[in-house]
């Protein structure tokens, strides 16, 4: 730790520490600061802004002994743009990083023994893998800009180029750019809830090469809409369809509920596993096609489904994970709040010739509790994949009194997914392997299988006194 006083600014410092996020930690002025771009070891020299602040912030001066594992970012705007804060640390390291940030997640909780977590598997090629794109629209003094957030701010930066996405969503950013110029459309105003367009989202299919453009507008429609469809279209003539989000909520929120279609279809067609599924603009999809099938197949694997197996999937989106677990099963039950998603699920269960699966959209907590009490279906396996908050502590328990052979929870936190964890190791159910899979390079973001199987004797709340207390906590969902 460095120990200058409060008057001094530019400090020379060691990086601590990575975060989970990806940002380097540093201790000075008595402070935990997060610096994006560090890589831990680094001795750096830093500007410290306002060190009596609770949360200062630091620029980088100079990097006086850098990281053996650094390298130079692709992307021109790293730093500034919120999006990526690994890009300086090379493609290995980062998968051994998310390794480890899974392995400190899991022993935190589980504390009396150590969990199997195998290696992150990783992209042979992890550039312009992400398939779908939000791209935020704001004002640049008296002109619109779109780009992405800075970190922890409403400022967009501007980028071209963006070494993750899929190259389309650049031709039509400018597309739009170029049209609300012409046309002096306002931008929308995150603070004072005004102006018209808000956000401009793409989403590809990677096997089939189609796009759908969203636009999210704080109305109805947009001037020259006309223009803009044959402008787009010229642009990108893999377009299959351009929809209007009508949003007018003052929230953070990307989508409401409310889709036009202005041109085409609204209906995106890919292939994953070797099935076809069709999703809405609102339906949840993985956004790395070529991840989503490790991920998938690892859950499937892990999951060992025979054809006697009857098999819960829960929050199953548009089924994408469902449809495949299907071919190895007896039946399946899919359960997903979203009935627009549910909708895509049945329709993509159709498409694919699979009969065997019943899908719900409800609440899972109440659903699980419907199919389990009163219609008396007992599961072999249960796949779940919920969302960054995890499982309601209600669920978990049901789980495992319903006691599966297997349980195979796919998650997007290893935070949630290590609290979730100590719960059904307490109530019966060892978590036998972890396999971390990369599906954002150059984030700090990590995708997890975990794999539970019951215990030789059930688990009591003695042996780890005062961990379901503490798992418990966090109830939102």
């Amino acid at each position: 730790m460095h120990n200058a006083s409060s008057a001094e600014r530019t400090v020379t410092v060691r990086v601590d520490a990575q975060d989970p996020s990806g940002a380097g930690v540093i201790h000075t002025f008595g402070k935990k600061i997060l610096v994006t771009g560090l890589i831990v070891g680094e001795k750096v020299a830093l500007h410290i802004k306002n060190p009596q602040d609770t949360y200062p912030e630091a620029e980088i001066k100079k990097i006086v002994e850098p990281s053996p594992h650094r390298v130079e970012p692709k992307c021109p705007v790293f730093g500034r743009c919120g999006g990526c804060s690994l890009q300086m640390l090379a493609y290995p390291e980062q998968l051994a990083l998310k390794k480890r940030v899974v392995k400190a997640a899991l022993q935190k909780t589980l504390e009396d023994r150590s969990v199997l977590v195998r290696p992150t598997l990783g992209m042979k090629d992890p550039w312009l893998y992400r398939n779908k794109v939000q791209y935020p629209v704001g004002r640049d003094g008296k002109f619109p800009v779109i780009g992405f957030y800075a970190p922890v701010s409403y400022r967009i930066v501007s980028n071209r180029g963006c070494p993750i996405q899929h190259p389309e969503a650049d031709l039509l950013k400018t597309v739009l750019l170029s049209h609300m110029k012409k046309h002096r459309i306002s931008p929308y105003d995150e603070r004072e809830g005004e102006g018209l367009v808000r956000t401009l989202m793409t989403r590809k299919g990677f096997a089939t090469g189609e796009i759908t453009l969203i636009l999210v507008l704080n109305g109805g429609s947009m001037p020259a809409m006309e223009e803009f469809v044959e402008a787009a279209r010229a642009a990108v003539p893999a377009l299959t369809g351009i929809v209007v989000n009508q949003n007018t909520k003052k929230s953070r929120v990307i989508l409401s509920r409310e889709n036009r279609v202005v041109w085409g279809t609204p209906i995106l067609t890919d292939k994953l596993l070797g099935h076809t599924f069709e999703l809405s603009p609102n339906s949840f999809y993985q956004v790395n096609h070529t991840q989503a099938e490790v991920l998938y197949r690892t859950a499937l694997e892990l999951a060992a489904i025979g054809p006697g197996d009857t098999v819960f999937d829960l929050y199953s989106g548009a089924g994408t994970l469902t449809v495949p677990a299907a071919k190895q099963a007896k039946e399946v039950w899919g359960i997903e709040l979203s009935s627009e998603a549910t909708a895509d699920a049945q329709r993509n269960a159709k498409r694919n010739g699979i009969e065997n699966v019943h899908f719900v959209a409800g609440d899972v907590v109440k659903e699980v509790a419907r199919l389990i009490d009163k219609k008396k279906i007992s599961p072999d396996v249960i796949i779940l994949d919920p969302p960054r908050a995890g499982c309601d502590k209600s669920l978990l328990l049901m789980l495992a009194g319903a006691r599966p052979k297997r349980i195979v929870y796919v998650s997007c936190d290893p935070q949630t997914l290590a609290r979730d964890l100590g719960i059904l190791e307490l109530h019966g159910y060892r978590v036998a392997e972890v396999q971390p899979v990369d599906l954002f390079p150059h984030t700090g973001h990590i995708e997890a299988v975990a794999l539970l199987e019951p215990m030789t004797r059930k688990a009591t709340a003695e042996k780890k006194p005062g961990h379901e207390a503490r798992a418990g906590k966090d109830k939102n969902r």
